[in-house]
């Protein structure tokens, strides 16, 4: 069913024009949408390009400028100079004043030949003596605060060791962000240091849009400019991944950068993609304004198509739905459409009016057959039965007891004349009940000592429309397979009311302590099948299923199963409570 339901709506026609149009619609805006992204794409690519080589030419002269100094500090501290190594092997203070002025007078004299350079500085580790030579007046406080953190640092041994290239490193002193980096000679340390803002002045007047920003990045992506890292939430600036890159969360920005020879950093350039689409004015506009006058008479066309096709479509198929879900009175009106869906509407039409006359006489002669089959069911007696009754009657007047003889007649009058009546499709609970009592009654004329019985059923039910022998037929079943001469078998029937969300239903439970159902009879029931005698014939069971199934159809439950404790086999009917009685006298 849901392959099938499946199946029409995929080659259904409302489909196949609405992908009619698509595929129309769809390449062209494809292809503009395509365009606009490909130029956007391109003039990226050119923006970055033209950064990426800025910002590379800049960061050569600044390399170019570290390595001048590492070259410099190399040569004070080389073998070939004696500067640094008097002063570590002065034995008196005077000696190590001495050298000490002299150092102090060349680096304030030569410093100023290397722009990029913000201080030199000179600690000597067994005197714990630290000297700063710097350009421009330095705050005393920001002196204090390199030293510390400097002095930490070489005592520590956290230095870069070795002929590495990369020997600038970053730190971070208090509010400021620097690049140092150090040699040592004997006991004695020379560095350099740059702060990083200096080395960013000569960028500030760079054109990169509202809200851009030229940094330097480390090597993991954090700014070390000084500026928040809150201010780059949500970007990348892992220059290692591409040339170029769009990141951000809120905002989107072109990263651009060039990393340095010189130490673990790059330059990074953070332009805003607003700012480079900005040099797109009038190509984005003509490409958006297509694409929305596309976008908007595509639903124009599918709406004037649904008007004239699918619309009386629709009306039809809605008209078919509801006769298939049994409305045969359902009608379409096509007046208003073109000619053909009206020409449909009325052959639909004078097709339905015909069926639904063919419909109701099939349907008449299918009930008429239905009553004679109820009738013909609920008028079958077990010839078995009824001799068996007359022989319980004659053996009795031959011991003359007529006390038996007059309830035993009684108890057959009332139930032939509850059998013979009962030509109706349903009769009171409590007239079924009475039926079941007077034949109880006369089996236990027909097996005195071997049968006792019980019959339980709330005051408030007796008034419940059920078919008629419904319970006795059940009850015969079981007395006629379940009674024997070697035990007292006990019948017991009990009926219930049950509330739920399909609705008001009674539980009639028919039960013996006989040795219930064999194994391959309990799965016959149990799937709903037929059974059969040993003589062929059909078993009451199937009587009462037949009729029940006719009356009820699927609102209505027969469970077969053994008792868990007594072996004694268990009837089950679950029937709701609001059938619509033909007659109940």
């Amino acid at each position: 069913m849901n392959i099938r339901s499946w199946g029409q709506r995929r080659g259904s026609l409302r489909r196949k024009l609405i992908l009619s149009v698509l595929l129309m619609t769809i390449p062209l805006v494809g292809m503009l949408l395509y365009n606009n992204f490909y130029a956007i794409h391109v003039v990226r690519g050119q923006v970055a390009d033209s950064y990426n080589k800025m910002l590379t030419l800049y960061m050569n002269q600044i390399d170019t400028g570290l390595n001048d100094a590492d070259a410099y500090m190399n040569t004070i501290g080389g073998s070939s100079s004696s500067d640094l190594v008097s002063l570590g092997q002065a034995k008196t203070d005077t000696e190590y004043f001495s050298a000490k002025v002299y150092l102090y007078n060349k680096l304030t004299k030569e410093i100023v030949l290397y722009d990029s350079i913000n201080s030199y500085f000179v600690y000597q580790a067994d005197r714990q003596d630290f000297m700063v030579v710097s350009q421009g007046n330095i705050p005393y406080e920001e002196i204090d605060r390199v030293e510390s953190h400097v002095v930490a640092l070489m005592q520590e041994g956290r230095i870069a060791k070795g002929t590495s290239v990369k020997r600038w490193q970053h730190h971070h002193i208090g509010q400021d962000d620097y690049l140092i980096d150090i040699i040592q000679s004997g006991n004695v340390f020379m560095g350099a240091l740059v702060r990083t803002d200096r080395l960013l002045k000569p960028l500030n007047s760079l054109q990169i849009g509202v809200g851009g920003s030229v940094l330097l990045a480390s090597s993991i992506g954090d700014p070390i400019t000084g500026m928040d890292k809150n201010t780059f939430q949500g970007i990348e600036l892992q220059q290692q991944k591409k040339d170029y890159y769009l990141s951000g969360s809120k905002e989107k920005y072109l990263v651009v950068g060039a990393p340095s020879m010189r130490g673990d950093f790059s330059l990074i350039a953070l332009i805003p993609d607003q700012h480079i689409l900005a040099k797109l004015p009038y190509l984005q506009w003509i490409i958006w304004l297509i694409t929305a006058v596309t976008l908007l008479f595509v639903p124009i066309g599918l709406y004037a198509m649904r008007q004239s096709i699918l619309v009386p479509l629709t009306r039809i198929l809605l008209a078919m739905k509801k006769v298939r879900s049994g409305d045969w009175s359902k009608r379409v009106d096509l007046h208003q459409t073109s000619e053909e869906f009206r020409l449909l509407g009325e052959s639909f039409n004078a097709m339905m009016t015909e069926v639904e006359m063919l419909r109701v006489n099939v349907y008449e002669e299918q009930l008429n057959k239905q009553r004679e089959e109820l009738q013909r069911l609920q008028l079958q007696v077990n010839p078995h039965f009824f001799l068996n009754a007359l022989n319980i009657v004659y053996n009795l007047a031959k011991v003359k007891n007529f006390e038996l003889i007059m309830q035993m007649t009684m108890a057959l009058i009332q139930y032939f004349r509850f059998l013979f009546r009962s030509n109706t499709s349903f009769v009171k609970l409590k007239d079924e009940l009475e039926h079941t009592r007077n034949y109880l009654s006369i089996q236990m004329l027909r097996f005195p000592g071997q049968l006792t019985w019980q019959v339980d059923s709330p005051d408030y039910l007796s008034d419940v429309p059920v078919p008629p022998l419904s319970i006795q037929s059940f009850v015969e079943n079981s007395i006629k397979y379940a009674v024997t001469m070697e035990k007292t078998i006990h019948i017991a029937v009990r009926i219930r009311f049950a509330d739920e969300e399909s609705g008001s239903h009674i539980i009639i439970r028919i039960e013996d302590s006989g040795k219930g159902f064999a194994d391959d009879i309990l799965i016959e029931l149990q799937a709903g099948r037929s059974v059969q005698n040993e003589l062929g014939e059909h078993t009451g069971i199937w009587n009462v299923q037949r009729r029940l199934r006719l009356l009820y159809g699927e609102q209505m439950t027969i469970r077969f199963f053994n008792h868990g404790e007594t072996g004694g086999a268990v009837v089950e009917l679950i029937l709701p409570t609001r059938a619509e009685m033909e007659e109940t006298t």
